[in-house]
């Protein structure tokens, strides 16, 4: 860790500049301690596996589809479960289009997850 520099403003309060490196750290840190407090919550979601996550954190799989197989679903049950056309699901998990914010809100109550978590 690279040593703070502190100084002030015109009217007293303290600043403390910190490189970029570090403020990056310090904020994966906050994200891991936010993520670790919702699940503390006992949210009953499905868990996603660390090689689907990092398939979607790298662009290469929709999050839609790493939630659905981490929920064990065919596109046909999360059709079923959703109120969805197995078909809107097939073209949101390709890419061919943007679903309505209702289509997610559907998606996302059939996996119980938050509807920011099917946003790619």
């Amino acid at each position: 860790m690279t040593k703070p520099l502190v100084s002030a403003t015109p009217e007293g309060e303290s600043l403390v500049t910190i490189t970029a490196s570090e403020y990056a750290r310090l904020t994966a840190r906050a994200q891991d301690i936010a993520d670790a407090a919702r699940a503390a919550e006992g949210r009953s979601g499905p868990a996603l596996p660390a090689d689907l996550a990092r398939r979607v954190l790298a662009g290469d799989l929709h999050p839609l589809v790493a939630w659905r197989k981490a929920a064990g679903l065919t596109q046909a049950q999360l059709a079923e479960r959703s109120g969805q056309r197995s078909a809107t699901i097939s073209d949101i998990e390709a890419g061919k289009v943007d679903p309505r914010l209702s289509t997610v809100k559907a998606l996302a109550e059939a996996l119980d997850l938050d509807i920011d978590d099917l946003v790619p």
